[in-house]
């Protein structure tokens, strides 16, 4: 799907393909090191880069049974997202350079469609990071419980209906 940033640059949503899952779990661990580290501290970091380098988290992708969708602006992908569990968001991450440019709502948009068009779900969750909790509240998720911390990692689970 092709779209137009706020900031007037051209960028495409697309399914990713095998040969950029490193690239794309770079940029979800570059902008979460710039963003999110600090308030995760050591443990939650370790335990996000156990995540994005996992090889079963590969192998479900290349399985098919793991989401990745990418923005790409200019050739370069500016921006991830994907999903697990049938309708759950795992990983959301927008490039800085590329942030407050409406992707990550094109990202979120992209996956309910495919996700209301390929599931029986009526709904997306997801765990929502501290950094992201606004970002969610502002594209019409709610949250479905208080912020919670386990093995390192913060987050809010939060829903919209699809």
């Amino acid at each position: 799907m092709r779209y137009i940033a706020n900031g007037g640059k051209e960028y495409f949503i697309r399914e990713a393909v095998s040969e950029e899952w490193d690239t794309a779990m770079e940029l979800a661990f570059r902008v979460f090191l710039k963003y999110e580290s600090k308030e995760y501290g050591k443990k939650g970091t370790e335990q996000f880069a156990d995540f994005v380098t996992s090889p079963r988290l590969k192998e479900m992708f290349e399985a098919g049974s793991y989401k990745l969708l990418v923005a790409v602006c200019e050739e370069k992908i500016v921006g991830i997202i994907s999903r697990r569990s049938g309708n759950h968001i795992s990983l959301l991450f927008v490039d800085t350079a590329f942030q407050k440019m409406g992707i990550g709502s094109s990202l979120v948009k992209e996956l309910a469609i495919d996700t209301r068009n390929n599931s029986t779900y009526g709904r997306m969750t997801v765990n929502a990071a501290p950094y992201a909790t606004e970002f969610y509240h502002s594209i019409g998720f709610q949250d479905m419980g208080k912020m919670t911390e386990a093995d390192g990692m913060i987050y809010t689970p939060m829903e919209i209906k699809i």
